[in-house]
């Protein structure tokens, strides 16, 4: 696979010809060959805007725009810090949604169902675990907000993932990170809209994921054990048997994975300072015919942990898509860089 830079900035959303960008606290769409297709939205106050407008500082305080989903009646719902906005097609803010707690949600810790109902899912430390935390949901694209699920203090530390699978109509959820015998590490799977949710699987590292890639006959992930001793695996769940198969070791914590239309999946690893990783690399890799394989890999930047794990991220929509889109963070000389498959 080729690769090249596209634009500087964080690729958040992807459709069949366009991509979501954001730069600071501003979004807007591009195409597949870099030149702007929409306007620009403007989000925040101007101390934001202007506090996100240097990468760097904008990475430390964690400044900047997170989510982009497209929605339903074609408003766009993004995530800032703390803050959930409704843009309308003009570029107005319809609704500012602040009830949840954490600063936003993980990275595929939000989507939209074909209906149009969107889910939510709550990421705070929470490492007292002394916090309920909420699953939330939509039916009215975006101007209001129900809890659906609520985990009691102590039952778990945060959600991880929701997300919508096409295979088999429903939905997946995932939680972190620890608790006796890994009780923590769970995976939840709801065929109505929701409103109750199946114990898939429990205890363990290799229940920790960040989020999952969907194939016709199973599940795959790689694993988020990146400051724990457990190994880092790559791993895939059968649809019927529901048993796990570890098909590989991981240099690092899995950081980004993406499904995409044509039928291929690919993952990422990254740098968090876990003392389970091998090295200070962020890997792109390909699962196929059974095996991952590496695609290319970069080394952390020298900037502190602190300000940003090194990181490739998947935009979110590439389930629709067949072209490779993603972002990387915190490396040298892609400190938060657009990239895309060469065709």
């Amino acid at each position: 696979m080729k690769l090249k830079k596209l634009i500087n900035g964080k690729a958040l959303y992807v459709t069949a010809d366009k991509i979501w960008v954001a730069q600071g606290m501003t979004f807007f769409a591009i195409d597949y060959t870099g030149k702007r297709v929409s306007r620009k939205y403007m989000v925040g106050s101007l101390k934001d805007r202007v506090l996100s407008f240097h990468r760097l500082l904008g990475q430390l305080l964690r400044v900047g725009l997170h989510h982009l989903l497209p929605l339903k009646n074609g408003n766009i719902l993004v995530t800032a810090k703390r803050k959930t906005y409704i843009f309308d097609k003009e570029g107005c803010v319809v609704n500012i949604w602040t009830g949840y707690q954490g600063n936003k949600p993980g990275h595929q810790g939000i989507c939209v169902t074909p209906d149009g109902t969107i889910f939510f899912a709550e990421y705070l430390l929470n490492t007292n675990r002394d916090h309920k935390i909420n699953l939330y949901r939509s039916t009215n694209n975006g101007i209001s907000f129900q809890i659906v699920k609520t985990w009691p203090e102590g039952d778990i530390r945060h959600l991880h993932f929701v997300k919508w699978d096409a295979y088999e109509k429903c939905l997946w959820l995932g939680t972190g990170d620890y608790g006796k015998n890994d009780q923590e590490n769970r995976l939840y799977k709801s065929v109505d809209n929701g409103d109750t949710w199946e114990l898939v699987g429990q205890y363990g590292q290799d229940w920790r994921a960040i989020g999952v890639c969907f194939t016709k006959d199973a599940l795959l992930w790689g694993t988020d054990a990146g400051s724990c001793p457990d190994t880092v695996h790559f791993v895939r769940m059968d649809r019927k048997t529901r048993k796990l198969e570890i098909l590989a070791d991981l240099e690092g914590p899995c950081h980004g994975c993406a499904s995409y239309k044509d039928g291929r999946s690919f993952f990422s690893t990254g740098v968090e300072g876990g003392e389970n990783e091998k090295d200070c690399y962020a890997r792109l890799k390909e699962y196929r015919d059974g095996k991952i394989e590496d695609l290319w890999k970069l080394k952390k930047d020298i900037w502190p942990l602190i300000l940003q794990y090194g990181v490739m991220r998947f935009p979110l929509g590439t389930d629709l898509c067949d072209r490779v889109v993603f972002t990387t963070m915190g490396l040298e000389g892609h400190g938060e860089t657009v990239m895309i498959e060469e065709q």
